[in-house]
Order: C-alpha cells, then structure tokens, then sequence
C-alpha cells in the first residue's frame, strides 16, 4: 500500500469512520450523517476522495465500498483495535519486548482490549500485586506461565492446603531448578496431588509471568533491558482471557511435564 492510499484511509477520522460503516452495507447520505453524526457540507468532499481513489462507489442514492476497499477495510478494524491497545499505554508498550512472542500472538493483540494497567505500590514494590492474589484465591482454574521466580510459587500455587483448585504451572529450567532446590518438599506436596501439574519450558521464554483463569488474565512483559519492573495488564474480559490461555497453551505445547 503506497504512502498515498495509507494517508486517505488513516489520516481522516471522518473518511476512517465512513470505511467502516460501510463495511457492513450501502447507506444513503442521510444514514451516513445520522450515524456518524457529521454535516453533509464536511463528509461530501471525503467521499469524493474516495470514489476518485475508486474506493467508495455510488449506486443510485446509495454508497458502497467497492471490492478493493472491502479487502482493505476487513484488515483495518484489527489494526485500529491494535492501535487501540498501545496507545491506551503507549510508554508501557514501547517498553516491552514482544519479540519473543509468536507471529501469531503479535497479530492478535487487539484481542487484549479491553484492558487495564497495574502499577506497583511504591510502599510495596516486594509484593505481589493485591488485585491478582485476589483473584487467584478465588479461582479454581488456573494457568500460569513465568521466566522468573516470583513469589507467587511458594506463597500460593504450591499450598499444600488448596485441594480443589486445578493449577498448571509452565517454567523455565531455571526456575523449575530453584523450585526444586528452595521448595523441594512443597514441590513434592505438589506433585502428589491429582490437579496440580508443572510443565518445564527448554525454549527461551521473554514473558516474565502470564496467568489466567476462569475469571481473569494478567501478564507481565520484561522491557527491552530484560528487566522486570512489575508492571502488568490485566483483564476481566473474554477475548483477552482467552488470548492468554491460548499462548500459555502454546508454550505449554513445547514443555515436558514432571511428574512425581
């Protein structure tokens, strides 16, 4: 896409909106005004910029996108969304390194919307977060991906008090060794139990910790320096939860589970 066609989609809200109003179906400009609650004397002039461009065409008292414009319009919406995502935190994301995520991952990012950002409590930046462990206590179903210890592990997923949760725990080698070393007979407890499962992760892995549950999804990226600054997203909603559990799945593909 020339730099040209790039500015008449993107760089107009009103000829952006019109896009996708027409998306799903003609309109006649009274529709077109109603809807996007715009005067005729400021859409008329960008919808002749798109019928020169041969991207909007006139059939009777109705506009249509044209078969170009339709491609180009389905591929919009998951851009914007994208685009919706990072620049709702725009420092947060320009911080991270996503490069380790799969092509896939990256591409379905407008999924995490919507989202909210975590910071840490100056007063209690050696904590974990008071709105995860919230949740976690009352979940029953959880996934959990990490490439650092956090202390999460010790202080809740390897309770030996919780019976009834199902819990599954994707690590690296590095951590799976100090879970090994440190908490050797929680681990064990661990292990014995019919629901609770470890899995141990060989590939590299640039998510510090990711879980998600029945009831929400929280992860933690590390920044372009590798460093870990506890700042998370999290998410309440279906769409990012189940973006989460799909690439916790996706590393939990390339693991080996220990067993007892």
């Amino acid at each position: 896409m020339d730099k040209m066609l790039t500015d008449l989609l993107f760089m107009s809200q009103k000829r952006k909106d019109l896009l996708l109003l027409l998306r799903n179906g003609g309109k006649t400009i009274e529709e077109i005004i109603d809807t996007l609650n715009v005067t005729s004397t400021g859409m008329l002039p960008q919808i002749k910029k798109l019928k020169d461009d041969s991207l909007v065409l006139q059939d009777e008292k109705e506009y249509r996108l044209t078969p170009l414009a339709e491609i180009l319009v389905e591929k919009m919406q998951p851009l914007l969304d994208i685009l919706e995502v990072i620049e709702e935190n725009k420092d947060f994301w320009q911080e991270r390194d996503l490069s380790g995520l799969p092509p896939a991952f990256l591409e379905r990012l407008n999924e995490l919307k919507p989202y909210s950002l975590v910071k840490p409590d100056n007063d209690k930046l050696f904590e974990t977060h008071s709105v995860f462990l919230e949740n976690v206590e009352k979940s029953k179903d959880i996934l959990s991906l990490a490439s650092i210890f956090h202390p999460v592990f010790s202080e809740t997923f390897l309770r030996t008090d919780d019976k009834d949760s199902e819990i599954t725990l994707i690590v690296t080698k590095r951590i799976y060794e100090r879970l090994r070393t440190d908490f050797e007979k929680k681990l064990e407890l661990y292990l014995k139990q019919e629901k609770k499962r470890l899995f141990v992760c060989d590939n590299e892995v640039k998510i510090a910790m990711m879980t998600k549950t029945e009831h929400f999804m929280m992860a933690d990226f590390l920044t372009w320096k590798g460093a870990y600054d506890r700042e998370s997203i999290i998410s309440f909603e279906p769409a990012p939860i189940k973006w989460a559990e799909d690439l916790i799945l996706y590393y939990k593909g390339q693991a080996q589970e220990i067993k007892r």
